[in-house]
């Protein structure tokens, strides 16, 4: 049975992770890398970890989770709201996109998160929809449905504008644009 590590082992090993990972690609990277990384022994890892599938599942979905709480962090800022929607976009999308950019394994990685992170990223992906919902309904009086309708923009529009593979600043504007666009129709429906 592999044990649960303190949260601060849990934090190196998840650096150590994503640094390997971005650097060599899922399927270049190794327990030994990761562990060497870490600064920990192969069968220490083991003691944390069942395999290398595990830790980017549990890496990756601790990268989600931090950026969902950035992002709704910015929405809880006291400012207008095209730049807590812009803080929102760019603290979640912006930041994920800079991060997964950076790596020339990107699309690898990708693919990785699809087998091995699913089912956490959901999780947090629902969690960060909550956020975006509460805060909506907070700042307009509209239907549920007008609501949806602004979540499905605000979710699927980042997809859309990476199909390009813009650079940061490019894909950063977008979603610029995205925020303001949104927030004014909320202006407009309040």
């Amino acid at each position: 049975m592999v044990t649960q590590p303190d949260d601060a082992k849990r934090f190196v090993i998840h650096a150590a992770a994503i640094s390997e990972f971005s650097a060599r690609g899922f399927n270049r990277t190794s327990m030994s890398n990761i562990a060497e990384a870490a600064g920990m022994s192969r069968p220490a890892l083991y003691q944390y970890f069942k395999n290398k599938g595990d830790i980017f599942g549990s890496a990756f979905v601790a990268l989600l989770d931090g950026s969902a709480d950035a992002a709704l962090a910015e929405l809880e800022r006291d400012a207008p709201i095209a730049d807590r929607l812009d803080g929102f976009l760019q603290r979640f999308e912006g930041d994920l996109w800079e991060t997964m950019s950076a790596s020339p394994h990107a699309d690898e990685i990708m693919s990785a998160k699809t087998e091995h992170a699913t089912v956490g990223a959901l999780a947090v992906i629902a969690r960060l929809q909550a956020g975006l919902e509460a805060f909506l309904e907070a700042e307009s009086n509209v239907d549920a449905a007008t609501r949806e309708s602004w979540i499905e923009l605000a979710r699927l529009s980042p997809r859309g504008f990476k199909l390009d593979e813009p650079t940061v600043d490019v894909y950063r504007g977008r979603l610029t644009a995205l925020a303001r666009s949104l927030a004014a129709d909320i202006g407009t429906a309040r």
